[in-house]
């Protein structure tokens, strides 16, 4: 017996339905638990996959049913909500790499070498593993500090000619879950912070949102609201690196009404940046890495595969001045 169509319809929506559905499940998890935190951000992760798959389910049906029906044109037209490739690099600007890479893997030539392949003029190392970039100066680092573990050693480099300052902020956050920042200050009034969220999961969510919520308390209207080291009153801000929070996340709402825009947003799929390999599966399925652009054009973001590490790297172009 043929299937009514509007119960085909309902197959067809169904990973369509369930992807909304999710997103408002999400926001019932405690925000306080480390479940909560895990459960809020695969609910809103999978926004962009489910509106991947619902396509191939349309198509799936139509080849199943034999007709075609509104629904399945609806499950073929979501597909831009799944994510838009990134465009080629366009070359105009001044080329920012912020990358976690993953400070307890041993290999640290590779990663260096690949870091330097980039020719960026700023590089923001997370979880530092290598300790120089070949053709760059390191501008400053916290490898000769008491940290609380190996992946909270982060380092900036600049390439020779470059005018830039920078440094490594202490360790903050909450309790035992603590981060430094990167902080540097580029020709243009331009202050670039590289990032680190205490990860929350699966020890302590304790220290994200005070981690957050101090950067963003420095923001105002895309520019420095106040002087925090080398970064002076006025700056334009852009906020860039390993958050531990994915887009909308709780973790995240700190930024908003600060002036900030996501040039990744609208990306999708293409913008996940975890697990990327470095003793975890290499395939992408969450964007824990993000780009945050105050009162400063930028353009050409992408992610970047580096050896070894389990997060993508993040390139970017500003071009204030230009």
């Amino acid at each position: 017996m043929a299937l009514p169509d509007k119960r085909i319809d309902i197959l067809v929506l169904a990973p369509l339905v369930l992807a909304l559905v999710l997103r408002v499940v999400g926001e019932v998890f405690p925000p306080d638990e480390v479940w909560g935190h895990m459960a809020h951000a695969l609910c809103l992760s999978a926004w962009p996959w489910l509106c991947l798959f619902t396509p191939v389910w349309a198509i799936w049906a139509r080849i199943r049913f034999g007709r075609w029906r509104p629904s399945m044109w609806i499950g073929l037209a979501v597909l831009p909500l799944a994510g838009v490739p990134f465009s080629s690099d366009s070359g105009k600007g001044q080329p920012i790499l912020v990358a976690n890479v993953n400070a307890f893997i041993p290999d640290r030539k590779n990663l260096a070498d690949a870091m330097a392949a980039v020719e960026a003029d700023v590089v923001i190392e997370v979880e530092a593993r290598a300790r120089q970039i070949p053709g760059m100066i390191r501008i400053a680092h916290n490898f000769d500090q008491q940290v609380s573990r190996p992946s909270h050693y982060s380092a900036i480099y600049c390439r020779p000619g470059v005018s830039c300052d920078g440094v490594i902020t202490e360790e903050f956050g909450a309790e035992n879950m603590v981060m430094p920042l990167a902080l540097v200050r580029l020709d243009g009034d331009v202050c670039l912070m590289g990032t680190h969220g205490p990860p929350p999961v699966p020890f302590n969510i304790a220290g994200l949102m005070p981690y957050m919520e101090r950067i963003a308390g420095f923001i105002d209207a895309g520019r420095m609201a106040s002087d925090w080291g080398p970064c002076r009153r006025g700056d334009a801000v852009i906020v860039s690196g390993d958050m531990n929070a994915v887009p909308g996340s709780w973790a995240t709402r700190p930024f908003n009404g600060k002036g900030l825009t996501d040039p990744m947003f609208g990306h999708g799929v293409f913008a996940t940046t975890w697990p990327s390999g470095g003793e975890w599966l290499n395939l992408p399925v969450m964007q824990l890495d993000h780009i945050w652009v105050g009162d400063v054009e930028v353009g050409d973001e992408r992610t970047l595969r580096l050896p070894e590490s389990d997060h993508q790297g993040l390139f970017f172009r500003i071009r204030a001045g230009e």
